[in-house]
């Protein structure tokens, strides 16, 4: 991955005059870095605070203080900035507690250059990574379409990064989820970052079409072409000339219909039915699905060279079942949503329990037809378990137990938390604190159990003061 800038500015700490020196004379021999030269921990505090700094390269050791100090104070004002810790021998537990603390990495006395180099180079790419997702969120926020996409789980994170990296290009994209995972959504998504978004978004649902209309409704015919074709008629790859067709349950469609889509897919022309003149197309392609491609290619349902065409990049929606952290939130964005004006509906604790438990066969389509059933049949502002669907209440046995949770949806207050915050956080910190007492305050071995980095427990442990 190339550099995003032309230069970035590194702050050298160092309270040895002739290594800070040294280390900034080289690094500003290039026109990658610019060097900005501190002694000790309180001059650092002062550049940090009155220069926009990009990197901070950080002796460990330092007549006023520590390199740790440095690190409090970058993360504080500048969260997104990499830190790399210079350590001597014997300060490599120091060092390895700066990386737990946050710290990007350390490298050991003497520094060579090629080494620091090539460190810079990693913390480069983290920052330009970092920089990319939040100019991603921005984004993001500035669509109407993302506010549908609710999550907080690892899983939807990573979902929204994809968005954002695949949406710039014109390659030809593979949406793959159950039925009610939001697949469409994430086409919308991409249509609304990419560079067509101002061209036409042209959606077809293959499933839905008669088998003798479907190349009429892709390519168009021409007037006569067949009986009833009273007129010519456009069909869908024209209408989305310089914008973006997206073909749904692309599983569904014959395997003459194949034949062409991967012809016209390849030329990038076709003839309307009954028709000799080439029309040509630029269109970029989204597809959908919620078969195995990969089994029904294999079975011969699916055309091998077609799927290879269509599916250049593949975005996996996961189940609801596979990120239940995003239960709560979902459930308290349909409450938002489907509660009457000036009556605000929230989840109690039990229902919430409940819902977070079952297995949302349908996913978030499913669950959305939950709320809104509980929405309908509780005339008070709390819906109970028992006004949930009779399979969703089942699962109330199965829910873990908990500490004092939150509520989704409502006003919050004494009775309970306004959901996300409430609920996910006090799984997590009971997790955590299971995890800590299992491995008997071991910090390396609780984290590999929770399957979260080191660095990431160490941040969990100072939200919830554990």
């Amino acid at each position: 991955m190339k550099p995003r800038r032309s230069s970035y500015k590194v702050l050298v700490v160092d309270d040895d005059r002739i290594t800070r020196e040294t280390l900034g004379d080289a690094l500003s021999r290039g026109d990658l870095y610019k060097a900005v030269l501190a002694s000790g921990v309180a001059e650092a505090k002062m550049r940090l605070a009155g220069e926009d700094i990009d990197i901070v390269l950080a002796d460990l050791k330092l007549k006023d203080g520590s390199g740790l100090e440095v690190l409090e104070e970058s993360k504080k004002l500048l969260p997104n900035v990499p830190v790399i810790v210079v350590t001597g021998h014997g300060n490599v537990e120091i060092a390895e507690e700066a990386v737990a603390r946050g710290a990007h990495t350390y490298v050991d006395k003497p520094v060579t250059l090629p080494r620091l180099r090539a460190t810079l180079g990693t913390a480069v790419r983290e920052l330009d990574l970092a920089t990319e997702n939040l100019e991603l969120h921005r984004r993001l926020e500035s669509h109407e379409v993302f506010e549908r996409m609710v999550g907080v789980s690892p899983q939807m994170t990573k979902l929204f990064t994809t968005i954002g990296q695949v949406a710039r290009t014109d390659a030809a994209i593979l949406i793959q989820g159950e039925s009610g995972t939001g697949k469409e959504l994430v086409a919308d998504a991409i249509q609304a970052l990419s560079e067509r978004a101002s061209g036409p978004f042209i959606k077809v649902n293959v499933a839905v079409l008669p088998r003798e209309l479907i190349e009429s409704e892709l390519f168009g015919h021409e007037q006569g072409a067949f009986t009833g074709a009273h007129r010519r008629r456009k069909g869908r790859f024209e209408l989305a000339d310089g914008g973006t067709l997206f073909l749904d349950e692309i599983g569904e469609m014959p395997l003459d219909a194949q034949v062409k889509l991967l012809r016209v897919l390849e030329e990038r022309s076709f003839e309307r039915i009954g028709g000799t003149e080439s029309i040509k197309v630029d269109i970029r392609l989204l597809a959908a699905t919620n078969r195995d491609l990969a089994a029904a290619m294999r079975s011969g349902a699916f055309r091998q060279d077609l799927y290879y065409r269509i599916n250049v990049v593949t975005i996996r929606i996961p189940p609801l079942r596979e990120r239940r952290e995003d239960v709560a939130p979902l459930v308290g964005f349909y409450l938002k949503n489907l509660s009457s004006a000036g009556k605000p509906k929230r989840m109690s604790r039990e229902a919430l329990d409940a819902m977070v438990a079952y297995d949302w066969p349908g996913n978030a389509r499913e669950l959305r037809n939950a709320v809104e059933r509980a929405v309908i049949v509780t005339p008070g502002g709390e819906i109970q378990a028992g006004a949930l669907p009779e399979e969703v209440g089942a699962s109330r046995s199965q829910a873990p137990p908990r500490g004092r949770a939150g509520e989704a949806g409502g006003t919050g207050g004494a009775e309970g938390l306004p959901v996300p915050s409430g609920t996910l956080d006090d799984v997590e910190r009971e997790a955590i604190g299971k995890a800590l007492a299992a491995c008997g305050g071991n910090k390396t071995a609780a984290a590999k159990s929770l399957g979260i980095g080191l660095k990431t427990l160490y941040r969990k442990i100072e939200k919830y003061a554990l």
